[in-house]
């Protein structure tokens, strides 16, 4: 109780510091036992990564759900509710069908416990599938030992946020949002691993992978996800409309294999390639930030006094090995990206990261 009512003492001074200011984070001006035992506390904490290189943040348990349904259920549900309340409305949006198919190739690539794409969608997308030319595919990370299906495919659909679909630009990662609403992206199978290691995530001690593949899959090059229009408006013949959704006539809303739209969207060409592999989406010409900055997923490494940032992970072993400015100390008063800049010290400084809208 002593080390909480240090941090809300600290808390007060900080709110009134000047943006370009160093600030000494709650944990670092308490005596050292304390300071190790807060420590111990924050690196407990239930993280959870959307994508990779993505960033890290506590995880909401109030978003946890009875599993009142299976979990195959609960993420084609939780697919289908995102898919059916885009803005703006689409005219072609498909309701998603579960791919028994898709969910094999899920899991087994879920087994491996590997924190990085399944290169072999590409490479040799014959030998995982013979129903698609193309398997799209999204990944997520949460170091508790179960996983919520829902919150999962909400992370992804939480990056519609930093998507613009007039322009299609993207402020940050939006290449799980735009594939989880891809119109063309019939099928779904999902599946989870829980690891007690993730090779390429050295930041979790263990933990829980989810994997999503669709078919076909989406993300094509100068190409928005959907169509807009009045909901259901254009609709491929023989579908019917439900809940703003494309419903196939002989939907049953599952299959044992899985059979392509027949569209022809998912053809795997050299025009086809996937934000989500690098983890990033379309990065703006302006570099900016939105909201208390929590969600910043710039490439910044400066402060705002032109200091070199400290990488993450050599702070503190369970952030990223990265030193983008970022601000994951927003529960602790901190409104803008920050960094760490003097080795050795716990001080951070802010990165002059403009705020989107402002000049």
């Amino acid at each position: 109780m002593k080390v909480l009512i240090v941090v809300c003492c600290c808390l007060s001074l900080a709110a009134y510091a000047d943006a370009a200011a160093k600030f000494k984070l709650p944990y670092a001006i308490i005596v050292e036992k304390e300071a190790k035992d807060l420590e111990n506390v924050l690196r407990s904490l239930n993280l959870e990564i959307s994508n990779p290189n993505g960033r890290v943040r506590v995880a909401r348990d109030t978003r946890q759900k009875r599993q009142s349904t299976s979990a195959q259920q609960e993420y084609l549900d939780a697919h289908n509710v995102a898919r059916s309340i885009v803005v703006p409305t689409a005219a072609n949006m498909k309701k998603m069908k579960w791919s028994n198919e898709l969910a094999e190739v899920a899991q087994n690539y879920a087994n491996k416990c590997i924190w990085g794409h399944n290169s072999a969608r590409t490479s040799d997308t014959s030998a995982l599938t013979s129903q698609f030319s193309y398997v799209g595919e999204n990944l997520y990370v949460t170091s508790k030992s179960t996983v919520d299906p829902s919150s999962a495919v909400e992370a992804w659909d939480s990056e519609k946020n930093d998507y613009t679909y007039s322009s299609q630009t993207c402020y940050g990662v939006c290449g799980h949002y735009t594939q989880v609403v891809w119109a063309d992206s019939e099928y779904v199978g999902c599946a989870s691993q829980t690891c007690p290691s993730i090779t390429g995530l050295s930041s979790f001690n263990g933990g829980t992978i989810v994997v999503c593949n669709y078919g076909n899959g989406g993300n094509y090059n100068g190409e928005k996800p959907y169509v807009s229009g009045t909901s259901c408006s254009s609709c491929p013949g023989g579908y019917s409309c439900s809940d703003n959704l494309c419903v196939d006539g002989s939907d049953s809303t599952s299959s044992g294999s899985g059979t392509s739209s027949g569209s022809g969207s998912g053809d795997s060409s050299s025009t086809n390639t996937e934000t989500t592999n690098t983890g990033y989406g379309d990065v703006p010409d302006e570099d900016c930030y939105t909201g208390d900055g929590s969600t910043y997923q710039g490439f910044v490494s400066t402060t705002v006094n032109g200091k070199t940032c400290l990488n993450w992970s050599g702070v503190y072993s369970f952030l990223p090995s990265n030193n983008y400015c970022r601000n994951y100390f927003a529960n602790f008063g901190f409104t803008e990206p920050v960094c760490y800049m003097v080795p050795g010290t716990y001080y951070v400084e802010s990165c002059g990261v403009p705020k989107c809208g402002k000049k």
